[in-house]
């Protein structure tokens, strides 16, 4: 029996545009930046979180949800000051009381944009009292 090996390719580098709708686009500003001058991945990540609480919101009509979890992230790109960063948000799944939310954030050029990171993130509907509430749509 002969094996011939499979000519191995790897994957593409092509990364589509950005997915979802723009829910926010923020301008990096010095009080984002750790002492290099490279912008906090946890600023990246709160508003992250952010764009998908307004995604949530919205989709999930009502006033107030909750981040129970964020998934990981990696950051592709450096971010400077002055870079703006626009985050796009899709609703990925509806359940009872959650809603899980896609986030991407792309760093905006001149020309073009480069995508920085992408999480899924889980967030619950509540009610005034701080309670799960039922997702109405």
């Amino acid at each position: 029996m002969n094996i011939h090996p499979v000519a191995y390719e790897p994957a593409s580098d092509f990364i589509p545009g950005p997915q979802g709708e723009l829910v926010l686009k923020v301008m990096a500003d010095h009080s984002s930046l750790n002492s290099k001058g490279d912008v906090f991945g946890g600023w990246v990540a709160l508003n992250l979180d952010q764009a998908g609480e307004i995604e949530a919101r919205k989709v999930a009509n009502v006033q107030r949800v909750a981040v129970v979890s964020i998934g990981a992230m990696s950051f592709l790109h450096p971010v400077k000051m002055g870079d703006v960063i626009a985050f796009y948000s899709k609703p990925k799944e509806i359940g009872r009381t959650s809603i899980t939310v896609e986030v991407e954030a792309w760093v905006e050029g001149e020309s073009s944009s480069v995508k920085l990171t992408e999480a899924s993130l889980v967030f619950v509907a509540m009610d005034d009292q701080g309670r799960t509430r039922r997702i109405t749509q």
